[in-house]
């Protein structure tokens, strides 16, 4: 079975700054290639199926808002939210938390920060779609 975690820490104490892009050359999406035939043999490395999601690339600091937490999490529990339910795999939306923290920027302007899976996983994962509400959505 797959593992995964997601890790809340800074990775050094160096800061992000912004780098401005071209929005028409970066909206871009390239063409994605073909997938291909994968066979199944009787063993696999012990290394394999293990997602590690950081809030940030090595050598650099993570921001945490005071009143509303950190930015990976906040980003990471919207996007768990909003796309398990629509069977989205979990590299889809490491991807879109990626996305949602790097346009965040410090209340100065000065400060970025991006997240940064890594994974040996073999296959897509997908969370199994809930059929009842959260305990926290579910009324007593």
């Amino acid at each position: 079975k797959p593992k995964l975690f997601f890790i809340q820490a800074c990775q050094g104490k160096k800061i992000q700054c912004p780098v401005y892009v071209d929005g028409a050359v970066d909206a871009r999406i390239p063409e994605l290639p073909s997938t291909q035939n994968i066979s199944l043999s009787e063993s696999i490395p012990e290394e394999a199926d293990f997602l590690l999601g950081m809030a940030t690339v090595d050598g650099y600091v993570s921001f945490r808002d005071t009143e509303q937490g950190t930015w990976y999490i906040q980003a990471l529990c919207s996007k768990l939210q909003l796309l398990v339910p629509r069977g989205e795999d979990i590299l889809s939306i490491l991807t879109e938390v990626n996305e949602d923290v790097a346009r965040r920027v410090s209340r100065t302007g000065t400060k970025k920060q991006m997240p940064q899976p890594a994974y040996t996983l073999r296959r897509k994962f997908i969370f199994p779609i809930p059929r009842d509400p959260p305990p926290s959505e579910q009324h007593q």
